[in-house]
């Protein structure tokens, strides 16, 4: 079994679940031993409870589970290669026929929750530092990285880290899983949020003598969907997109949706739903809190509903441009190691490079994983992608130690 599957089993077997951030220490502290091992200073740095508590879009779901940085250094001058991986996962939820947090290996693929999103990322770096110690590689470089917890929350983990860094490095590989045949230059931005809708609670057998929030949430929702739709189609981004619907902002309405009553034989008095936006890199993400506001105000006053809105996180779009040099030497490893050029696209999906890109480092995200997996049942990884994510980060990091 190679170094990489070792530590992703041993990742895995930790069902560091967000919310709420469940075994974040125990996580972190094998990280840091991790990393130790293979010749690099490593430091833990808790984020103060009163930052999640600002920043974290599920509190106080967090309190009781504290979160650390597990960051690894070696070298202190040239160039600075820095990569970020998120060792937190989502909820295994149902219909899995394994147990999500038992590693399993079947052939070329090894199962498990994270497995691809991302501790195979994680797994991968950590293998890549080792080869890169052991092959002299960093005379003219320093090479850094950190594991964070909560990306799937908004990305507090890094953002903290961003935010309080003595300096910001210069080239960031995120390990993300793109697959080795991609390489991500961004990502769209984010808001989300909920609504709730106000109505009059009483008992189900007397309907008349109440207002049913959820009957005006759907209305609502209807017409907001009517007033909005043709603003999204008519706006496209000009980054590389995988297909073509991808170029359109999009948004999700009811990811979460629920009737406060919380019960069949109550008119709800209340009833809450959530909103996903997902911004281009042309829109400005405080004009799109704007504008959504304003187009559920509409909605509301044409379907007469009493309701309010609360924005949970707003997260600005990323690209880096194309030309830059991690792009050009990552497309040049790529071509070495695989034979084809990748393909270059922005993320459907956030990822933690916007924080490093308000800071004006170069960035890329490049990982190991199987795509359709993510957030799913039975997700896994395979063991051909890990090593290629390997020998890719050992090709960018001698490029830019030799250039």
């Amino acid at each position: 079994m190679g170094f990489a599957i070792e530590i992703l089993k041993e990742l895995i077997s930790i069902p560091t679940v967000n919310p709420p951030g469940y075994e974040y220490k125990r996580c972190s502290e094998m990280l840091a031993k991790r990393i130790g091992e293979i010749g690099f200073e490593v430091e833990l740095i808790e984020i103060p409870e009163d930052y999640v508590d600002k920043h974290y879009p599920y509190s106080p779901q967090h309190r009781g589970y504290p979160r650390y940085i597990v960051y690894a250094r070696r070298g202190s001058g040239g160039r600075v290669l820095h990569f970020n991986g998120h060792y937190d996962v989502v909820p295994p939820g149902s219909g899995w026929t394994r147990d999500p947090f038992t590693p399993v290996i079947e052939g070329d693929r090894i199962y498990g929750r994270g497995s691809t999103d991302m501790k195979g990322g994680i797994a991968a770096t950590i293998a890549a530092l080792k080869k890169i110690r052991d092959s002299g590689v960093g005379k003219n470089l320093t090479i850094e990285a950190v594991f964070v917890p909560d990306e799937e929350s908004g990305g507090v983990g890094t953002r903290y880290y961003v935010e309080n860094a003595k300096k910001i490095p210069e080239y960031v590989v995120i390990a993300e899983p793109s697959t080795s045949s991609k390489l991500i230059i961004g990502h769209k931005g984010l808001v989300r949020g909920v609504v709730s809708i106000y109505g009059k609670q009483v008992h189900a057998s007397a309907p008349w003598l109440g207002e049913n929030a959820f009957l005006k949430a759907s209305e609502l929702a209807l017409k907001f969907m009517e007033i909005y739709s043709p603003i999204l189609r008519s706006r496209v981004t000009k980054a590389p997109v995988e297909v073509s619907e991808a170029a359109h902002p999009t948004i999700n309405l009811g990811g979460y949706a629920e009737s406060l009553s919380r019960k069949d034989n109550t008119v709800p008095g209340e009833f809450v739903f959530s909103f996903d936006r997902r911004v281009i890199p042309e829109e400005d993400v405080d004009r799109v809190v704007e504008e959504l506001k304003s187009s559920f105000e509409k909605a509301s006053k044409a379907v007469g509903a009493r309701y309010g809105i609360k924005i949970l996180s707003a997260v600005p779009p990323s690209i880096t441009p194309q030309e830059s040099l991690i792009i050009n030497i990552a497309r040049t490893c790529a071509e070495k190691k695989t034979g084809k050029s990748p393909g270059i696209f922005i993320s459907i999906g956030r990822n933690d490079s916007v924080y490093y890109r308000l800071k004006g480092s170069e960035v890329i995200t490049l990982g190991p994983g199987v795509e359709g997996v993510a957030h799913t049942p039975d997700e896994y990884n395979s063991i051909g992608e890990i090593e290629r994510a390997i020998d890719l980060y050992l090709c960018i990091a001698r490029s830019l130690d030799s250039g």
